[in-house]
């Protein structure tokens, strides 16, 4: 069982996650707050504080350079493509 120290500090690594996802799949953080979308991208990184997928997520960062698609587990899958498809 995790300490709450170490749940703490697992949440704290997740949005570099995020942002590394993004950047595979060439979603812009910047773009998506200038274009009204600040809300939705903070309700994505909460969803990506309370993944229970970090160990799966950091290895397929390691394994993609780009991708078109954010993998099956993510959380934040839905918004990604939602994102792609209005851009």
């Amino acid at each position: 069982m995790k300490s709450m120290i170490e749940g703490l500090r697992e949440a704290a690594n997740r949005p570099r996650l995020m942002g590394e996802m993004m950047r595979r799949l060439d979603v812009d953080p910047d773009a998506l707050a200038a274009e009204g979308h600040g809300l939705a991208l903070a309700h994505a990184a909460r969803r990506c504080a309370g993944c229970e997928h970090e160990g799966a997520c950091r290895s397929w960062l390691a394994e993609h350079d780009h991708a078109e698609h954010a993998p099956s587990f993510c959380a934040n899958d839905g918004f990604f493509e939602s994102v792609k498809a209005d851009a």
